[in-house]
């Protein structure tokens, strides 16, 4: 029962996210396409860990300082829109996850290597 009260309020939370995103985004990231990942709440539901995935990789500094700096932003339109649905606001910390772009250059670098075919 309690694993299915995590991931309920962390549905809850990653729409409301991009709703913000949606509604905001644009005055303070810019021109930066961002997608919300994932979000993992702490079993005592004090602490949502936000993973954020960059299209322009290069631009990952700019958006973790950017969405830092509206940390308390969110959590305020969070608490604001489902502050009745949950009872306790967890401290938003986002997280850059960078794994498709890891898995885009591997799959870039296997793909130029030259390997023969075996011979039976």
């Amino acid at each position: 029962m309690k694993r299915h009260r995590i991931e309920r309020h962390e549905s809850l939370i990653h729409q409301t996210i991009n709703e913000y995103l949606i509604r905001e985004g644009k005055s303070f990231l810019k021109k930066e396409f961002i997608t919300i990942m994932g979000i993992k709440l702490s079993p005592d539901l004090s602490i949502a860990l936000i993973y954020i995935s960059v299209l322009n990789n290069s631009k990952s500094e700019f958006v973790e300082k950017a969405m830092y700096e509206r940390r308390k932003d969110i959590k305020n339109f969070i608490s604001r829109s489902i502050g009745k649905k949950i009872r306790k606001i967890p401290e938003i910390k986002f997280v850059i996850d960078s794994t498709e772009h890891e898995a885009s250059r591997i799959d870039k670098i296997l793909s130029n290597l030259n390997i023969p075919p075996k011979k039976k």
